[in-house]
């Protein structure tokens, strides 16, 4: 079966009693590995694919791409594909629940709030989540001898990337009714979309990208990503980010995004059962923006040094 770009917005409306694993959805993950392509050296490129081939039958990696020679098109959409792979195996797709790592997704890094827009103060508590402590051993299994355990490291790091970009990844705010943390924005309730669910402020976070992207009349998949990484690239080219470009420790990453949260997330005008306003959205897009072309940048850094030479 072919696949094509998944925009899982209705899996942002849920509340779920869990944190769930999502970032970014499925077109913002895609979107950060497509940046990521124009970025990387032909050789990266290459021995991306390649480690990506390597993965086993039950990952369902290659579903639809098979193990032959791929065409440049199937190569960029493998290399995105692989970007969501991470989320496409969560529960309840069980034929995928031996690759899920839930608390992977996110690293919480507490701070605390007395009440929505006050002053905000570092919190003690150590960092919950595994996404800082996983990383370099991702990053280490990519070019290890075991091609099978490769191609799924690979996956997980374009996953990766994207997800401590999306500020709630990073964010475990406390206040006097979250005294355990919000769960990076999945406690902040906004409007039902049910008697019994509402949307949550960090599922605004996960779609706030594929909101704004607009297709054109009759623009196939492929047609549309490009376009839309090229925009992005053009409003945020890689000289914006002269300063972070030179930042590699996943952690100062986090502690970027956790900032982020604080000055950009949990700001009016919100409040709290009631849907995100329109002024609150275009707000929230633009602080997304560059950090999905951030993302991008540093995955293709990432790649070409692990992977270029």
């Amino acid at each position: 079966m072919k696949r094509t770009l998944m925009l899982p917005v209705a899996l942002a409306f849920v509340t779920l009693t869990a944190r769930p694993a999502w970032a970014w959805d499925g077109f913002g993950h895609q979107l950060v590995a497509r940046i990521a392509w124009e970025n990387m050296t032909p050789q990266a490129r290459g021995r991306a694919i390649a480690v990506l081939q390597g993965a086993a039958q039950d990952t369902r990696l290659l579903q639809g791409f098979g193990t032959g020679t791929l065409t440049p098109q199937q190569q960029v959409r493998l290399f995105m594909a692989g970007a969501t792979w991470p989320d496409d195996v969560r529960p309840p797709d069980s034929r995928g629940a031996k690759y899920h790592v839930r608390d992977r997704h996110f690293t919480d890094l507490f701070w605390r709030q007395s009440y929505d827009f006050g002053p905000f103060h570092d919190d003690s508590r150590p960092p919950a989540g595994d996404l800082l402590n996983d990383f370099a051993g991702l990053r280490t299994q990519v070019t290890g001898p075991d091609h099978e355990q490769a191609a799924v490291a690979l996956a997980w790091l374009l996953h990766l990337v994207g997800d401590i970009h999306q500020p709630l990844h990073a964010s475990g705010r406390i206040t006097p009714s979250e005294p355990d943390g919000d769960q990076g924005g999945n406690l902040y309730k906004l409007e039902h979309i049910t008697a019994d669910r509402q949307r949550t402020l960090h599922s605004v976070w996960d779609n706030i990208i594929t909101s704004n992207a607009r297709r054109l009349p009759g623009e196939a998949d492929d047609a549309f990503m490009t376009r839309i990484a090229t925009e992005t690239m053009h409003r945020h080219p890689r000289s914006e980010f002269a300063a972070e470009m030179g930042q590699t420790d996943v952690s100062q990453w986090a502690r970027a995004s956790v900032h982020l949260a604080q000055r950009r997330v949990y700001r009016a005008p919100l409040h709290r059962n009631q849907a995100a306003s329109t002024t609150y959205r275009n707000a929230a897009f633009h602080a997304a923006d560059p950090r999905i072309a951030l993302a991008g940048y540093r995955l293709a850094d990432l790649l070409n040094q692990v992977l270029g030479s």
